[in-house]
């Protein structure tokens, strides 16, 4: 199982904390409803500022990440991901009262997500029951990928967020005529962000660890 633990970073010093933690409910229970097939149990508000939950896979995990971090923009968010065994019952209604391996790891990672950010622009961390060279390399990528976005202007984050909104996963497959028409731009700007950003590349970096962390979980479920 992936147990994934989730905060916002510097919540107290988040201006409307109130209505932060309400924008948060309102994508989590959006996931909720739309990805109830991952999910082992939902995504559960746990702290005020801090949620879990549990996949069944991790097929669509980070791209159900980035819309929550896209979603929370400018409030920054964290991830803890865990992968082991749980050694209580699922109950798929709500995360809260779960506990083992898969949970003790994702613990541990936002823990280290917390203290080594990278200056900020790493925010998140995987642990695995049977750490091995496959999850330190899916860790890199993750930071990588996490610099990668660090440098991205709005108009750029704005493309992503239509790719995200309109669900659009394969990266070859992407309709530049339909976010062009969203975003109200030529397709000729369009290329340019994507060129400028490499948004394309990220989503496959992304993609592949998800294939390669679901090799990893299959030990577990």
């Amino acid at each position: 199982m992936i147990a994934i633990i989730g905060d916002m970073v510097k919540s107290k010093a988040i201006p409307d904390r109130k209505r932060a933690q309400q924008e948060l409910h309102s994508i989590l229970e959006h996931i909720n409803q739309r990805d109830e097939a991952l999910l082992a149990s939902k995504l559960t508000i746990t702290l005020g500022d801090e949620f879990q939950g549990v996949f069944k896979s991790s097929i669509r995990l980070f791209r159900i990440l980035d819309e929550i971090t896209f979603g929370m923009l400018p409030i920054k968010l964290r991830f803890g991901i865990g992968v082991g065994r749980l050694s209580t019952n699922i109950d798929p209604t709500t995360s809260l009262g779960a506990d083992g391996p898969a949970y003790w790891n994702a613990r541990k990672a936002i823990d280290f997500a917390h203290k080594n950010c990278d200056y900020g622009r790493a925010n998140i961390h995987l642990i695995a029951q049977d750490q091995d060279e496959t999850i330190d390399l899916i860790n890199e990528i993750l930071k990588l990928t996490a610099l990668q976005v660090s440098g991205w202007r709005d108009s750029q984050i704005e493309v992503y967020k239509v790719i995200l909104r309109k669900d659009m996963l394969d990266p070859d497959l992407i309709n530049h005529q339909q976010i062009a028409e969203e975003l109200g731009i030529l397709t000729s700007s369009l290329t340019r962000r994507f060129e400028s950003s490499g948004i394309k590349r990220y989503m496959s970096a992304r993609n592949q660890v998800e294939l390669s962390l679901e090799r990893i979980n299959k030990r577990y479920v």
